[in-house]
């Protein structure tokens, strides 16, 4: 019998994909439909922050789109924004506390959203929720686009499929659509009916068709050895 198999993250190859992106952030930058705030070592080591903690979910088999454990994705967005450094948290303090209650007012619709979708493949279901998260209002005060890839990767690799990673060959189809999304209102009916959903699907072929499996690693259970 074939042994089972479970993938985590490659954080070395994650790290050198995002360093790349780094080096070549100027030239991307001048197709881009808006201005974005660089790449600097600081949102990379960030980001890497926020992979591993992914990777660690995915070892403790949480379930992120339940009550319980959406704690996580808070966190995640505290990661990606202030990293690990408990020093750096202290002094944005009343910033997470804005973020806490924001999280509270709209987290609710991703999950029933979420369970609603579950019977559905990975990809729609990860597209589903990072076009939720980002489109208005949106879930966090800020690092919406950071945190919805992150749960867009947890989503991914549970399922056996690579983690979603920017790449300098993704990246305008990644940040463009991203940017015509941030303006659309998901309690607006045009919106969330039409110019949403439609989004929703351009993520899901996206992801799908950009998959890269240098971003994932293979583990095999303890059990599986027996």
């Amino acid at each position: 019998m074939g042994k089972y198999k479970e993938y985590r993250l490659n954080l070395e190859e994650i790290r050198d994909s995002l360093k790349d992106v780094q080096r070549n952030f100027a030239r991307l930058s001048e197709e881009m439909l808006m201005r974005r705030e660089p790449l600097d070592d600081r949102i990379i080591d960030n980001l890497l922050a926020g992979y591993a903690y992914v990777d660690q979910l995915l070892e403790d088999k949480v379930d992120l789109f339940t009550l319980k454990g959406s704690d996580h994705i808070l966190e995640l967005n505290h990661i990606v924004l202030c990293g690990l450094d408990e020093r750096v948290r202290l002094e944005f303090g009343p910033h997470i506390l804005e973020t806490r209650k924001r999280f509270s007012r709209g987290i609710g619709q991703i999950l029933a959203w979420y369970e609603e979708k579950r019977s559905k493949s990975a990809y729609k279901r990860a597209a589903g929720v990072y076009v939720l998260e980002v489109s208005q209002p949106q879930l966090f005060l800020e690092g919406n686009h950071r945190t919805g890839a992150l749960l867009a990767s947890y989503i991914l690799v549970k399922d056996g499929k690579p983690p979603f990673v920017l790449t300098k060959e993704n990246a305008l189809a990644y940040f463009n659509p991203s940017t015509l999304i941030k303006y659309k209102h998901k309690k607006k009916f045009l919106d969330m009916q039409y110019y949403l959903k439609r989004y929703m699907k351009y993520f899901a072929e996206f992801l799908e068709e950009t998959q890269d499996k240098r971003f994932r690693r293979k583990v095999v259970p303890p059990d599986a050895l027996k």
